[in-house]
């Protein structure tokens, strides 16, 4: 796992962000924080190594997670007890290879076996739906194709291999759900979140950051 952080060393206060699959950290980065918080992006998920140790210098965390983010989070804090002021799950579930709880596993599949540029790029017009917002985020320098194909292999293996009965983490605030979701399945994630947490359905395709200008209006909202 790759991080980028934006600290300051007096700051108490972290926002913890667990990008998507194939996404950089300049797709989040027009989204601005308060003074007093450091922004922490995860992404490249070839590896699951995370440094928990360092999230002891923060008095309050607000985790967002997104897309395939939502499993990586669930999987590395099912049993910790962190103080997340808040925990937003965007555009995704725990069971990110499901088919009634998250992307269908023939799609899934298909997805992996084509990791090309022309696939890449069929990918991005889905998630963003509109022209404009593909322009936008296709602007952004890619990532190498290989680590992106070798991160989609790693999270599908270390996804199939996680047994359902395995803990996950239970202490998500909210969910935002896409109504134009095109990536997972918008049925798919109200069929799982019902009923186990505050839901919200927006207006947006998968790619739903365009909307904000602050990180805090996530959650403000």
């Amino acid at each position: 796992m790759k991080i980028y952080k934006q600290t300051k060393e007096a700051n108490r206060k972290l926002l913890l962000l667990f990008s998507g699959w194939s996404a950089s950290p300049e797709a989040f980065r027009h989204l601005e924080t308060e003074p007093d918080t450091d922004l922490w992006i995860c992404y490249d998920y070839r590896d699951a190594l995370f440094p928990m140790e360092e999230l002891s210098a923060y008095q309050q965390i607000c985790l967002v997670a997104w897309s395939l983010g939502v499993w990586v989070a669930s999987a590395i804090f099912a049993e910790m007890n962190l103080p997340f002021t808040e925990a937003i799950a965007i555009n995704g579930t725990p069971y990110p290879i499901h088919n009634q709880w998250g992307i269908p596993e023939t799609i899934f599949q298909g997805t992996l076996e084509n990791v090309t540029e022309e696939g890449l790029h069929r990918f991005n017009r889905r998630m963003c739906s509109k022209r404009d917002i593909l322009q936008a985020y296709e602007s952004i320098p890619p990532r190498p194709l290989d680590e992106i194909r070798e991160e989609l292999q790693a999270l599908y293996a270390a996804i199939r291999k996680t047994p359902p009965s395995a803990p996950l983490f239970s202490g998500w605030t909210h969910v935002l759900i896409s109504s134009g979701d095109r990536i997972f399945p918008t049925g798919n994630q109200f069929a799982f979140w019902q009923g186990r947490c505050p839901v919200a359905e927006i207006e947006a395709p998968h790619y739903p950051f365009y909307l904000w200008k602050q990180w805090n209006e996530i959650w403000n909202r």
